[in-house]
């Protein structure tokens, strides 16, 4: 730097001493030193173009100039105060806006995972003809080995949740261990922070695993305190002492985020199916991989044809990125409110370009003054560029200030369980290098058109006195107006967004799910398997805990049910005698005690609930719900009908015991309202009941419904456990309302941040029709002040005022709610498939702006109706 201004001032002292040497020449010629120096200055020529031009010899000249602009650029947004405040906070809702969103969209949907090139891990899916894959398929372990083999695959590895029961001083928790492969960590390619990895030396030559696990990051701070001694520690997993051998990094949560991982035996129970992911070799492509899956699976279905589509079917690979939770309902989620940010900075630039444009305007004299002293429009064009750069670099970083907020609150919005647990949303470089992009795009965007027209006056008419040039001309005047238009415009489709979300999420608010959420509680209790490894011990336990907890002050009714009560649960096929069989039609199968209807609340539509002889028994009589009324074709009443499940005669999981003799035989004996058992926003599946003493799985849920508040016999509950069995571990409590609050989370967070970006808009969107208005009254004060001094009523200029602000508003309106509506014709997306546009949502749309515009509009026509005409005419000679 010294060394440029060394340069820029030895070139001013030579400049200086060549006229200082042709003055004295001159004076020795008989001149006078003031006319002498006249002489020298005139044949030197311009010194500041001689500077110049000896600069850009140098090659430097434009970072003068940059100077020289920025420099002005501050000085004229220090001029005008209410222009700068305005732009800023135009540009610092739209870039931060969009900064934030991009901070989320990066990590949940651009680098969701920390796993080494997971765009190149794929998982296999097994569909018929007509299906569409969206889940991969599951393999038994000795089909795994198979797979693994295939020539295409250059590694693979498994993986399979399984409950852990844990036994500490704190006493017995009930967890989900993940098992893996031994080569799983070293395909994820994630290293640990503490000790090492599963091995293939962990598994023995006959294939048990050795007893040693890998902590998570979470257990390891919450049971070991971040200690780095845990390395090398015991825990009682299954009753079998395991040895801890590493602990991962905070962001590897490969299946769990508060457990811990253990090897995965080489030979597992033959219904036991785990999931497989692999990697391809290189130069291998997807077509010739699904080749090979393909002739496997024809294989594998030849010999467990129970495991595959029963009519035709093909293989596919799925992208690991495209099954996993960032490809889910957040996905859409994101990809339509990036959308909405991207409207909300359009019209932030365009309310910016506005301005700019009615500031430019007003500066046509000055402009046309240096344009006629010889300045180039390139040089103008240029300077008036930097100055909007300028503004939007002060924008972004005020933006980026606002984004760091706007991230970690909409991040909290989040549903935990649509967001991948790895994804880590922060401001991080490629965020700041988004947001600086955006700045300087922005800035070209809405600064460009301003400097192309204002540098390209009437010279004549923007020289003459008292002239504003085109700054009042029609043309500017329907610019500025249409640009308004534009911004109510994009206004009304983020409204209209914002009133399909608030829709969806009410809709499923106001829902009737067929059960009564008031007042009822649900307990996951979990046997441990080696003690409780007969199905009579099983049922025992339930029956003895159903009688102590029916018993307790305050319930009102209890029930057992299945693990995933109230929505979803174990699938069965099945047949009806007398009609045809279809392939892969299925129910979801509930194994419940006889006082589960009414402990959730479930209306009895016809016949008869469960005796407590069919409990005990274990009968082969069911409920269905009234979807599964619906398979008996031609109006058969299936009361009395026999049902064939095939779950009974071949459980899909080891865990689940069946009784003996059991058959796949079953009796409807009644039948229950319909209840939303497969998600709010999905319809009813058919559903059948069956005693709870059929099949004994391992975990059970208590539904218990109460007199007075749920929680206020937790306790008394948990005790009641505690007394039959002090090792069994007691899942968490919650009640159906907290449930049910899961399902809206989604449209909640959809509403929640539509509606602040149609918020934003319609601000900025007033902001703009205010500054319009505004500008349009300042520059035709002459004008209302003529019409005042012939008579005109102040309520005839508050009519006049206004009705520019109308036609302004309405043509925008018009326009937006057209996009709207062709929008949501053109584009259906799963956000907003509970909801579309009716008569009342665009009323309300068109209500909204119609009166913040008014609200816009109301101030500068007030001050249009109160001037006071003389001296509004001598302010204009």
């Amino acid at each position: 730097m010294n060394f440029w201004k060394n340069r820029s001032a030895n070139l001013d002292h030579e400049i200086a001493r060549h006229i200082e040497l042709e003055t004295q020449e001159n004076i020795q010629a008989g001149m006078s030193p003031a006319d002498a120096r006249y002489a020298a200055l005139r044949k030197f020529g311009n010194v500041s173009l001689a500077q110049e031009e000896s600069r850009e010899i140098w090659g430097w000249l434009w970072l003068g100039r940059l100077g020289q602009d920025l420099r002005y650029a501050l000085r004229g947004l220090s001029r005008s105060p209410g222009f700068t405040v305005a732009a800023l906070l135009s540009l610092l809702l739209g870039i931060g806006a969009s900064t934030a969103l991009f901070s989320v969209v990066y990590g949940v949907l651009i680098a969701p995972y920390p796993y080494a090139k997971p765009d190149e891990i794929w998982a296999p899916a097994v569909v018929r003809l007509d299906e569409t894959p969206n889940n991969w398929h599951r393999y038994t372990s000795q089909e795994f080995q198979e797979l693994r083999k295939l020539p295409a695959i250059a590694e693979a590895m498994a993986t399979l949740p399984q409950r852990v029961l844990l036994k500490n001083e704190n006493g017995p928790q009930d967890l989900f261990g993940i098992l893996v492969t031994a080569n799983a960590f070293h395909f994820l390619g994630v290293e640990p922070i503490l000790g090492r990895t599963i091995q293939p030396f962990d598994i023995s030559p006959s294939g048990d695993p050795q007893p040693v696990v890998v902590l998570s990051y979470q257990f390891w701070q919450s049971h070991f305190n971040a200690n780095v001694d845990a390395i090398g520690k015991k825990l009682v997993l299954n009753d079998v002492p395991h040895t801890v051998i590493g602990v991962m990094p905070p962001r590897f949560v490969w299946w769990t985020s508060d457990a811990f991982w253990l090897p995965m035996p080489l030979h597992l129970p033959a219904r036991e199916s785990i999931h497989a992911i692999f990697r391809l070799h290189p130069g291998v492509t997807k077509a010739v991989a699904e080749q090979q899956l393909q002739q496997l699976n024809l294989r594998l279905a030849a010999r467990n044809p129970q495991d595959f589509p029963h009519a035709a079917f093909r293989s596919r690979l799925l992208n690991y990125l495209d099954i996993t939770v960032a490809s889910g309902e957040m996905t859409s989620s994101l990809h339509l409110l990036l959308a909405a940010v991207g409207v909300l900075l359009l019209i932030a630039c365009v309310n910016v370009a506005n301005l700019q444009l009615a500031r430019t305007t007003t500066r046509t004299r000055e402009i046309a003054v240096r344009l006629s002293l010889g300045a180039g429009r390139p040089r103008l064009v240029r300077q008036l560029l930097t100055e909007s750069v300028l503004l939007s670099l002060l924008g972004g970083l005020l933006g980026l200030l606002f984004a760091v907020g706007a991230t970690h609150a909409i991040a909290a919005l989040m549903p935990p369980d649509n967001v991948p647990a790895e994804a880590r949303i922060t401001v991080n470089i490629y965020v700041l290098l988004f947001s600086l992009a955006i700045s300087v795009l922005t800035g070209i965007l809405f600064g460009l058109t301003p400097a192309l027209r204002c540098t390209r006056p009437n010279l004549a008419d923007s020289l003459k006195d008292g002239s504003r040039g085109s700054v009042g001309s029609l043309r500017g005047q329907n610019t500025r107006r249409s640009l308004v238009t534009a911004e109510i415009a994009l206004s009304v489709v983020l409204l209209a967004a914002a009133s399909l979300s608030i829709r969806s999420f009410a809709r499923l608010l106001f829902l009737d799910p067929g059960f009564q959420p008031q007042k009822a509680l649900l307990m996951e209790v979990s046997l441990p398997p080696n003690q409780y490894s007969t199905r009579t011990q099983r049922n025992s336990f339930a029956r003895n805990l159903l009688v102590a907890v029916q018993t307790l002050p305050g319930v009102q009714a209890a029930a057992i049910g299945n693990g995933s009560l109230p929505f979803g649960g174990p699938q069965s096929s099945y047949s009806i005698p007398g009609q045809p069989t279809l392939p892969d039609r299925r129910l979801i199968v509930s194994l419940v005690s006889s006082d589960y209807p009414r402990a959730l609340g479930i209306p009895l539509k016809r016949g008869r609930g469960f005796t407590t002889e069919e409990i005990e028994n274990g009968a082969h009589s069911v409920l269905i719900n009234e979807a599964a009324a619906k398979l008996w074709i031609n109006g058969r009443n299936p009361l009395g009908q026999t049902l064939n499940l095939d779950l009974l005669t071949a459980p899909t999981s080891a865990a689940l015991l069946p009784a003996p003799g059991v058959t796949s035989a079953v009796t409807v004996v009644g039948i229950i309202g319909d209840t939303r058992n497969a998600g709010l926003r999905d319809a009813t599946a058919p559903a059948v009941f069956l005693p709870y003493t059929l099949l004994a799985p391992p975990t059970r849920v208590l539904a218990v419904r109460t007199f007075r508040e749920p929680s206020t016999v937790i306790n008394a509950i948990r005790r009641s456990i505690r007394s039959l069995d002090s090792q069994i571990p007691i899942g968490r409590s919650m009640t159906l309302q907290e449930i049910l609050g899961f399902e809206t989370m989604q449209p909640r967070f959809n509403m929640a941040l539509f509606t602040c970006f149609a918020a934003l808009g319609l601000s900025l969107a007033a902001l703009g029709i205010y500054s319009v208005i505004s500008y349009d009254v300042a520059q035709r004060m002459q004008e209302l002040s003529i019409r005042v001094a012939l008579g005109a009523k102040r309520s005839d200029i508050l009519a006049l005022v206004l009705r520019m602000a109308a036609n302004v508003t309405l043509l925008g309106l018009v326009i937006g709610l057209a996009g709207s509506f062709l929008l949501e014709r053109m584009i259906r997306f799963e956000v907003f498939a509970a909801a579309s546009f009716d008569l009342a949502s665009l009323l309300a749309v068109a209500l909204i702006l119609s009166v913040v515009a008014l609200l816009a509009a109301w101030w500068p026509a007030r001050r249009a109706g109160g001037l006071n005409p003389i001296a509004a005419l001598r302010y204009e000679k």
